[in-house]
């Protein structure tokens, strides 16, 4: 058949233009190269010319189909080793890159530890990592997209050293597997949180009658509280406590003596035996109400009379025209230093209500006396003298 003398000579020269298919597969410079040849007996090449020597369309179309598939197939090869590294073939998405590197199982068994000053990290070591990075975030669901607080850590355990006190730090870790200057990162583990001990702030001290009531705000992390005493100012906060284990914000020490001076502060407490640092210190002097009231009515003259207070510095008098639950309105007399006071300001016929409060060092009022009815009142002419009248 005549076409057969051409159709070998047209495919050998298709096969070799295979040779120079380009590296990018790009299908439309390589058919822009593609030309169909014959061999002429002296060697020379001449394109095909002519409609008698032109082979069948058919020959024409299967020798395309046969050049584009094996095109095709090795440009399919060299795209599958393209497509497992992911976007840009690294391996760092854990696809593996086109050196087939696998990431790591993600890491298990993560724990978080506070301690002084330092939030303690561990977890089990997985198979087919060389380091391992650590994120953290102080809400939960901590984002790995995010840059890391450390990477490239050899070893299941990690210090925190960075984390401050009364802070909720949440945590995850990561695994990498590098090679070749390649690297894969596993998923996350599963999260951890730690907070580390903060002081306890706001201490307050409030004196009673043998009593100080202590109060403060929570300290973040804290399990209990520790209350420290001394009678001087810089309390010794290794010392023994006065009060441990405390569960509350609040602490009555009913142990302290009227008239002394306490300084007192407080410390968080947390398991493993761990201790925040001293609150602030505060101080206070306990004393005592007064009591045994006495009054005596006079000309124009209420003389007033009581018992000494424990740990009273100096005592208010109260006066109203009518009962009261306590010390009301503005003291009739302020920073009296005696057991005693003598209304010269009453007016006879007017029947008055009295009441003493003691003041400590520290100008702290306690609370109010019992109350006494008193009116003072003229003698009556053409009697005896009389200074004291009931």
């Amino acid at each position: 058949m005549p076409w057969v003398r051409f159709a070998f000579p047209m495919v050998t020269p298709m096969f070799s233009s295979l040779k120079r298919f380009p590296s990018d597969c790009n299908m439309s410079s390589f058919f822009s190269t593609l030309t169909l040849q014959k061999a002429e007996p002296s060697g020379r090449r001449s394109s095909v010319r002519g409609p008698s020597e032109r082979p069948p369309t058919s020959l024409l179309v299967l020798s395309a189909i046969l050049a584009v598939a094996l095109a095709v197939a090795g440009c399919g090869g060299a795209g599958s080793n393209e497509e497992g590294g992911g976007d840009d073939g690294n391996g760092d998405d854990g696809g593996g890159g086109g050196t087939g590197l696998s990431a790591p199982a993600a890491p298990s068994g993560l724990e978080a530890t506070p301690q002084d000053g330092a939030v303690q990290l561990g977890w089990d070591a997985v198979d087919g990592a060389d380091t391992y990075n650590v994120y953290r975030s102080t809400s939960s669901g901590v984002d790995v997209s995010s840059s890391a607080l450390d990477t490239g850590i050899d070893q299941s355990s990690y210090t925190d050293g960075t984390a401050e006190s009364g802070t909720e730090y949440f945590y995850v870790v990561t695994a990498v597997a590098s090679e070749d200057g390649e690297t894969a990162e596993s998923d996350p583990s599963g999260e951890a949180s730690a907070a580390l001990l903060a002081s306890p702030s706001g201490l307050s001290a409030t004196p009673g009658d043998g009593t100080t009531q202590l109060s403060w705000e929570a300290a973040g992390g804290a399990d209990t509280y520790n209350v420290y005493r001394s009678i001087s100012s810089g309390v010794d906060a290794s010392s023994d406590p006065l009060g441990a284990g405390i569960s509350s914000t609040e602490y009555a020490d009913e142990s302290a003596q009227n008239g002394t001076e306490y300084f007192y502060v407080v410390t968080a407490a947390a398991s493993g035996d761990r201790e925040s640092d001293p609150s602030g210190e505060v101080s206070a002097v306990p004393f005592a109400a007064p009591s045994g009231l006495e009054g005596t009515s006079r000309d124009s003259e209420v003389a007033l009379s009581w018992d000494a207070a424990g740990g009273a510095d100096t005592y208010n008098v109260y006066r109203s025209t009518s009962s009261t639950d306590g010390a009301e309105g503005e003291p009739l007399a302020t920073g009296v230093a005696e057991t005693s006071y003598a209304d010269t300001d009453a007016k006879n016929g007017t029947k008055y209500y009295y009441r003493v409060t003691s003041v400590n060092p520290s100008g702290a009022e306690s609370d109010a006396s019992s109350e006494v009815e008193k009116t003072p009142f003229s003698d009556p002419p053409n009697r005896p003298n009389s200074t004291d009248r009931p």
